[in-house]
């Protein structure tokens, strides 16, 4: 809505062929990162972790690093590369948890995440 109360003419978002990615504006490349999120959390929704061996365990029994999760991801949804790791750092991180653990299991995974997740963090700064 406008300021006057009246909904606002929408912008063209028509782009031309060739058109590069980089200059897509922001709307588009939160809608991607919505879409990237949900082909994360649809391909991990069975999946468990292995802090101690820093492996991402799927359904299928497949134990995988963050960069093999991310390349299986990819290579099943077309998704670009560095989306998909964002968010399954971001799943590891805020969203899986473990059933059953107590307070101090609890406190130990997230120290074993944090540990493991860290060099992730580094290379975004």
């Amino acid at each position: 809505m406008g300021p006057n109360g009246k909904p606002m003419p929408r912008r063209n978002t028509q782009r031309p062929a060739g058109h590069d990615t980089i200059e897509r504006d922001p709307d588009d490349r939160l809608q991607q990162s919505e879409q990237v999120l949900l082909n994360v959390l649809d391909a991990l929704e069975h999946a468990s972790v292995d802090p101690q061996a820093r492996q991402i365990v799927w359904a299928d029994a497949s134990r995988l690093s963050v960069e093999e999760t991310v390349q299986r991801i990819h290579a099943q949804s077309g998704m670009p590369l560095d989306g998909i790791e964002s968010h399954v750092i971001g799943w590891l991180e805020m969203i899986y948890e473990p059933p059953g653990l107590n307070d101090h299991q609890m406190e130990e995974f997230e120290r074993l995440i944090e540990q493991w997740i860290t060099p992730y963090d580094d290379e975004v700064l």
